[in-house]
């Protein structure tokens, strides 16, 4: 199974001139990163039409957000209707920037996966601790509380099977937007405690089909310590996604063979 590389342009880039300049880099290398991956972008919402114009099907269209009703007047939202209308299939869910900006609570997230797996969306759940722990190899008390809470919250009253289209990605909140990241064997520890967390909600064989990705502070550096373990089912990039430098150095890491 192809590994997931998602992006996250966040609120960037600026304008349409300096989306256009971004998305000729994803152009370029589009059949070599493609082949080997599965890859979302996930523009701002005003940038969704133009960026599946200009990239047409070579990637896989996300959105960064969703309001959890169709029908309802909420100024300012997106519905997942108006979202599909447009191609998306993926969107992110409790990103820890929401979550501390928008101050979006365990409830809205629990409605919006369920307004996701509604209309045939695929959610994007981020859940993550909030300070980095001790012990590097085994995840401490309270990193293991604070994740299980927020998995307990966003799965409330929610069925899932073999069928079932939906994400993790494990996102240590202390390394977002820092250039820090968490150590690949702490990450992988964290990763199998989600992963039990799911075999005992859902049982082992739901468990084990469910993609996990890591995403915090992925850049040119790193991302292919993280792609090589098996553990670990893609990752989530952030600020690097419109960086253009930092883009042209993650690809050429990715589609050269060194």
């Amino acid at each position: 199974m192809k590994k997931y590389l998602l992006f996250n342009f966040k609120t960037n880039p600026s304008n349409l001139i300096q989306l256009e300049q971004l998305l000729k880099i994803f152009q370029r290398y589009s059949s070599k990163i493609t082949e080997k991956f599965k890859v979302v972008l996930f523009p701002p919402d005003i940038y969704l039409t133009e960026t599946k114009k200009s990239l047409k099907t070579k990637f896989i269209l996300g959105a960064q957000n969703v309001f959890w009703f169709n029908k309802i007047q909420a100024t300012g939202e997106i519905s997942p209707l108006m979202l599909k209308s447009l191609g998306v299939q993926y969107i992110i869910i409790g990103h820890s920037e929401r979550r501390r900006y928008l101050e979006e609570t365990d409830e809205m997230i629990n409605w919006k996966i369920k307004a996701c797996l509604n209309n045939k969306l695929i959610p994007v759940l981020c859940v993550g601790e909030q300070e980095k722990g001790k012990n590097e190899l085994i995840p401490d008390f309270r990193t293991k509380q604070e994740i299980f809470e927020q998995l307990n919250y966003a799965f409330r009253g929610i069925k899932i099977n073999e069928l079932t289209n939906l994400m993790i990605v494990y996102e240590p909140v202390w390394a977002i937007g820092k250039g820090i990241f968490q150590d690949l064997k702490a990450s992988q520890a964290i990763i199998a405690l989600i992963r039990f967390w799911l075999s005992r909600r859902f049982g082992e064989e739901i468990a084990k089909h469910i993609p996990i990705l890591y995403g915090g502070s992925v850049n040119h550096q790193n991302i292919k310590e993280f792609l090589s373990s098996k553990d670990i089912n893609g990752v989530l990039i952030g600020s690097a996604s419109t960086n253009k430098t930092e883009l042209n150095k993650i690809f050429k890491q990715l589609t050269t063979n060194n």
